[in-house]
């Protein structure tokens, strides 16, 4: 085997290094499989560099469990889905703050905030936007504009990456 497959769970910036951690979760009986393709333990004094690719399809892989949806996390049947733009910008701000996708769009965009957020997007969308709690997003006009702008960025990074 020269591959396995798992869930990207974490993105960590280790300031004493400058460097990231980028964290993946498989299933414990699939642990001796990856150490395996990993090649045990690391060694600091030899790198040993690997590739990571997405799996746009996880049920194209035969034999792969595909994990389970949380339904803490899952959208409530009684709730209507509002529309975006119906949302507050503090909601929307949260939003983002949570999606997989806006950490790597962040470090890319808007490196200096986001290295001096400590690599955490709910404080790097306060630096950008200038405002101490992403609550004064639905108060203050000019953070309000700010915000605006930096999510149609993301928008617009996300099509020119798909």
């Amino acid at each position: 085997m020269t591959a396995f497959k798992a869930v990207y769970a974490d993105w960590k910036l280790i300031k004493t290094r400058s460097v990231v951690q980028v964290v993946f979760e498989l299933p414990v009986e699939q642990a001796d499989a990856a150490y395996e393709v990993l090649g045990g333990m690391p060694v600091a004094a030899k790198e040993r560099w690997f590739g990571v690719a997405a799996i746009r399809n996880p049920e194209a892989s035969p034999g792969a469990s595909i994990p389970q949806p949380n339904p803490l996390t899952q959208p409530r049947p009684d709730r209507a889905k509002k529309s975006w733009r119906d949302l507050k910008p503090s909601q929307q701000a949260g939003i983002r703050c949570d999606d997989i996708a806006f950490t790597p769009f962040l470090f890319e965009e808007h490196h200096h905030h986001f290295m001096e957020s400590g690599a955490r997007p709910a404080e790097c969308v306060r630096l950008i936007c200038g405002v101490n709690s992403r609550a004064d997003l639905d108060t203050n006009h000019k953070a309000r504009v700010i915000w605006h702008q930096l999510s149609d960025q993301y928008e617009a990074w996300l099509k020119v990456g798909a």
